[in-house]
């Protein structure tokens, strides 16, 4: 809820291992790519595999968390997201996608023996800026920001 959504989009961003798109069309370009989409789908699937295959249990214990997850996000966080870089729905579509992966990996994080992936996406968003695309094949590589 103390997220600035997109208040430094277009400024320079002060992280590190990304690379930064200057406009809106390359902004476009990336966060509409089916490389984009590919990126966060693999991601996340990495999680649930992992967490399907070696913690069954627990991973049963998801969907009502994703239930009470989705009602926070559709009733709070999503309506206080105000953005006219390009169709409100993609960006929304977007942030919805991020935030319940960033759920699941911080529920589940003591299982997770890799990088977190949509932890980093936060710190994007937390950053003012938002995550748009991926430079390299996944999980080499960096991650791309507007």
């Amino acid at each position: 809820m103390n997220i600035q959504w997109f208040d430094h989009v277009g400024k320079p961003a002060l992280l590190s291992s990304i690379r930064q798109v200057k406009n809106d069309s390359d902004f476009i370009e990336h966060i509409d790519s089916v490389k984009w989409e590919n990126t966060t789908l693999e991601a996340g699937n990495e999680i649930t595999g992992l967490l399907a295959i070696k913690y069954s249990d627990l991973y049963h214990n998801w969907n009502p968390l994703v239930k009470e997850a989705k009602k926070i996000l559709d009733g709070e966080i999503i309506p206080s997201i105000k953005s006219d870089l390009i169709s409100h729905e993609i960006i929304l579509n977007n942030v919805k996608w991020d935030l319940v992966n960033y759920l699941m990996e911080d529920v589940y994080k003591d299982k997770l023996k890799f990088d977190l992936f949509f932890y980093g996406l936060i710190t994007v968003y937390e950053s003012g800026h938002i995550p748009c695309g991926w430079d390299g094949e996944w999980p080499k590589g960096n991650l791309v920001i507007y």
